[in-house]
């Protein structure tokens, strides 16, 4: 699912977002990140409450994965950033931050594990990679 994907589904029930056309959406998502770049606009996650943490033994697969899940790109919540724990993107405010080989800066390099692992983000915490169907190919053999 792309971006204009998932802003169709935020808005399907819009009328006045419906009439727009594509090119209007698009422009839409252009003039959004530019404000972000420059610091006009924020953007933070928003998790649903009561979603437990992932159960599954990141640590077992990590020679597998390299940790894969440390590079993808989203969105803080209000209270990580007001914590100031997570470093996050300048450009992209809020979005967490990512250095220059794509991985999270709060990765270890040579263990694959996360320094900050008690105070990690709650996107993080819930991720499962069993359930993400890009990473399947890791686990079909145990």
């Amino acid at each position: 699912m792309d971006e204009l994907d998932e802003l169709d589904e935020e808005f399907r029930d819009d009328p006045d977002y419906q009439r727009l056309s594509r090119e209007e959406k698009l422009r839409i998502l252009r003039v959004m990140e530019r404000m972000m770049e420059l610091g006009m606009a924020a953007v933070y996650g928003d998790e649903p409450e009561g979603v437990p943490d992932s159960d599954w033994p990141c640590e077992r697969y990590l020679d597998r994965c390299k940790a894969k899940c440390c590079t993808f790109i989203f969105a803080l919540t209000k209270e990580e950033v007001a914590e100031g724990r997570i470093a996050w993107n300048r450009e992209r405010p809020y979005f967490i931050a990512r250095d220059a080989d794509g991985y999270c800066p709060h990765l270890d390099r040579e263990t694959f594990r996360c320094t900050v692992y008690e105070h990690r983000p709650l996107r993080c915490r819930r991720y499962d990679c069993r359930e993400d169907e890009a990473l399947a190919f890791l686990y079909e053999n145990g």
